[in-house]
């Protein structure tokens, strides 16, 4: 229950007194100016001691009907904030902790389970995000699954079985057949890494410059897969068959598109994954400062 404030209960009573008083006295005397006057002194303490009260209560009373809307606006904000923040850019320290974990995961490592189209979305998003003088986007990726997974692999075998020379095919086709029959099944998808000769019809770039956007693009889809928990490894493939005709037209690719290998995409237990190790020698042996 709300209590009215002591001041406004005297006002109140001093007001009803003189109107009490006002009344009595006009009857006792049937005098209407003296009536009238204590009339007009009730009204003028009301005015100046009880309406002050009523002013203060109702903005009270309206300051603390708003306050959990207050109170809720600065929770928002603080939600928002955090948001802000949590949506903003990753610590130095977190970005280089990424780059030293990316590794490279070989196939045989895979378990042969198959790698979610939501997370293979995101890796291409990440590439799409590479630098590209002339703003040409070269960079374009197939994704071969099911049927154009093994279309790629038994076309594969059959240029180095007919393009190597003799001898040489013998080793390569001993030594595919075993990947065939191994580790080729554990891969969740190829992404081919391609690099349009001349994106956009208006610009030719000079083609070292669009194959290091597109080898840009490779990296950042390889630290996406990282980030992800992905297995992967950047293979240049066989060189006979990586850009032959044959190759570029499974691709979908003009004859004067590059391929430059094949993202290989899978997972792999956390076990083997740790099991990979990586060292670089230290990059002060690499840079030269000149003033």
């Amino acid at each position: 229950m709300e209590c009215r404030p002591a001041s406004s209960m005297r006002s109140e009573l001093a007001v009803l007194l003189l109107l009490a008083v006002s009344g009595a006295a006009g009857l006792a005397t049937a005098n209407v100016a003296i009536t009238a006057t204590m009339f007009v002194g009730g009204i003028t303490t009301w005015l100046f001691l009880t309406l002050p009260d009523y002013l203060k209560a109702a903005r009270d009373a309206k300051t603390a009907a708003g306050e959990p809307a207050k109170q809720e606006q600065e929770q928002k904000q603080q939600v928002d904030g955090k948001k802000a923040e949590a949506g903003g850019l990753p610590s130095p320290e977190s970005v280089l902790a990424l780059i030293r974990k990316r590794r490279s995961i070989f196939p045989k490592d895979y378990n042969g389970h198959k790698v979610a189209h939501e997370q293979i979305k995101l890796l291409i998003e990440a590439a799409n995000w590479a630098p590209t003088h002339g703003q040409t986007e070269p960079w374009r990726f197939v994704v071969l699954e099911g049927g154009s997974k093994k279309a790629m692999e038994e076309l594969t075998m059959e240029l180095c079985r007919t393009r190597l020379p003799a001898d040489k095919a013998a080793k390569t086709m001993e030594k595919l057949e075993k990947k065939r029959d191994s580790t080729w099944g554990k891969v969740s998808c190829y992404i081919a890494i391609c690099c349009k000769r001349q994106a956009k019809p208006d610009k030719l770039m000079p083609e070292w410059e669009e194959m290091a956007a597109t080898s840009a693009a490779a990296q950042n889809m390889w630290l996406m897969s990282t980030a992800l928990g992905l297995a992967a490894y950047w293979t240049s493939w066989q060189e006979v068959a990586r850009e032959a005709p044959e190759m570029k037209q499974l691709l979908g690719l003009a004859p004067e598109d590059r391929v430059l290998g094949f993202f290989t995409v899978g997972l792999a237990e956390p076990e083997r994954v740790e099991g990979y190790r990586a060292a670089r020698g230290p990059a002060a042996d690499k840079v030269t400062w000149r003033d």
